[in-house]
């Protein structure tokens, strides 16, 4: 059998060895009077996890609240608002942004994409300019085509005419250098188990100042009670919190943040941008379907070709690992992944057609 390729961090993250060996080091620490060990951890561990978050996304640690993952950190910002705000989304975004909005019955504005890939920023813009939304709900890379929003422009906008942005950076965190102080963002979230490479059980959530003025946070728990200050009027991110924290993933994710920036975000955006060029080259002049066209523009690290004459399977055939969904098939390419790792992928489909 052929070697085996990972190209499918879209999907899920592979976590490094390093990464993995530092989360099991604090559970080994269990095994020997756990209450002083998780104790410690909440004590001077978790502080410190959510600085290094916050300097990973250019935030205020106060403004970043540590949460099991995008869902559970896009219900509670709902719960927050008061129901009625007319939201602007895109038909195809990923259900864990659509349905806490869809299923509370908000006032609901769809977005398209007539190519299924260039998302339809005419209507972005009118229903913004206009006043006919009051919150904007987008993912920063679309999970079903790689579309790569572009956020400063959305977010200048929003700014200019009063609508709440709203991030889901699942797709993209951990792959896209990200500076929310130099973004206008209101929320932002992701979970941590694609692109982050920091296993599943742990998310980000950003929640700007005007925000937690205008809508303070309405969900809680031991974790976010506890946090909660009498004395200070103003609520924090963190006050999102739920209760017991994944002290395994978190520190999974420290870890990996440490890895991330020794190498360096831009480093890591601009070896994943050369290896889809690379591969969006050698795929070009082949008979087979893509969504967009062959260019870096507007796209991220993923690209999506149709699943035609059993291409699926002859990929699968030569020990690739993509994602095959609904007649599709998804490439997506990290910072681990190789020149050599895409030429095999060029290689398998050039013999397709050969």
């Amino acid at each position: 059998m052929e070697p085996s390729v990972y190209l499918n961090t879209a999907s899920c993250g592979l976590i490094a060895p390093a990464t993995l060996a530092t989360a099991n080091s604090l559970y080994a620490t269990f095994a020997h009077n756990s209450s002083m060990h998780s104790e410690r951890w909440t004590q001077q561990d978790e502080g410190r996890i959510r600085s290094v978050v916050a300097d990973f996304v250019g935030a205020s640690a106060k403004n970043v609240a540590l949460v099991p993952n995008f869902s559970w950190a896009i219900n509670g910002i709902v719960q927050s608002l008061k129901g009625t705000e007319r939201v602007l989304l895109y038909k195809n975004d990923f259900p864990s942004l659509l349905l806490p909005f869809t299923i509370n019955n908000f006032p609901i504005t769809w977005m398209d994409a007539p190519d299924g890939f260039n998302l339809n920023l005419e209507q972005l813009r009118d229903a913004v300019i206009n006043r006919r939304v009051d919150i904007v709900a987008l993912s920063h890379v679309q999970w079903a085509s790689g579309y790569k929003a572009n956020l400063e422009e959305i977010g200048e906008l929003c700014r200019e005419h009063g609508v709440l942005f709203f991030v889901d950076a699942t797709q993209s965190l951990g792959a896209i250098p990200i500076n929310l102080a130099e973004l206008n963002v209101d929320v932002l979230a992701g979970s941590n188990y694609k692109w982050m490479n920091a296993g599943f059980g742990s998310g980000v959530l950003y929640v700007g100042d005007s925000f937690l003025k205008k809508y303070p946070p309405a969900v809680g728990g031991f974790h976010s009670e506890r946090i909660r200050v009498p004395e200070v009027a103003d609520p924090t991110a963190a006050n999102y919190e739920p209760g017991s924290p994944n002290m395994y993933g978190l520190s999974l994710l420290e870890a990996t943040i440490v890895a991330k920036n020794k190498i360096g975000m831009a480093a890591i955006q601009q070896h994943n941008h050369d290896l889809m060029q690379k591969l969006l080259n050698g795929i070009k002049n082949l008979p087979l379907k893509i969504l967009g066209d062959y260019t870096m523009n507007n796209r991220s690290s993923i690209v999506v070709l149709f699943d035609e004459d059993g291409l699926g399977d002859w990929v699968k055939k030569h020990n690739i690992t993509v994602t095959h969904r609904n007649g599709m098939l998804r490439v997506s390419i990290h910072f681990h992944n190789t020149v050599e790792e895409v030429h095999a992928l060029v290689e398998c489909l050039r013999t397709k057609f050969s």
